[in-house]
């Protein structure tokens, strides 16, 4: 299955649109789990054109929680959970 984002050295990337978070818990980003079942990464960011978001795997599955999502298995994790960083872009 192709993943919508790349893995490079452990670290899963992503980019995203702040209008894409969920409201789920106050804001959440979604982690398809379907997509990365069998990928290598400890560490996820998602970069928007405004921040970067980063967590590492553990913490993603501590803090969040699981929905199926029309089929797909999501992981949500609430933004209060995710190292924010302003892009110096």
């Amino acid at each position: 299955m192709n993943i919508h984002g790349e893995i490079d050295q452990g670290v899963f990337y992503k980019k995203e649109n702040e209008n894409h978070l969920l409201r789920l818990a106050g804001g959440s980003w979604s982690i398809n789990l379907s997509e990365l079942s069998d990928k290598d990464y400890q560490t996820i960011v998602y970069e928007t054109h405004e921040h970067r978001y980063t967590i590492t795997k553990e913490e993603a599955f501590i803090q969040g929680f699981i929905k199926n999502f029309q089929g797909e298995l999501k992981l949500i994790v609430p933004i209060k959970y995710w190292h924010k960083d302003r892009n110096n872009e």
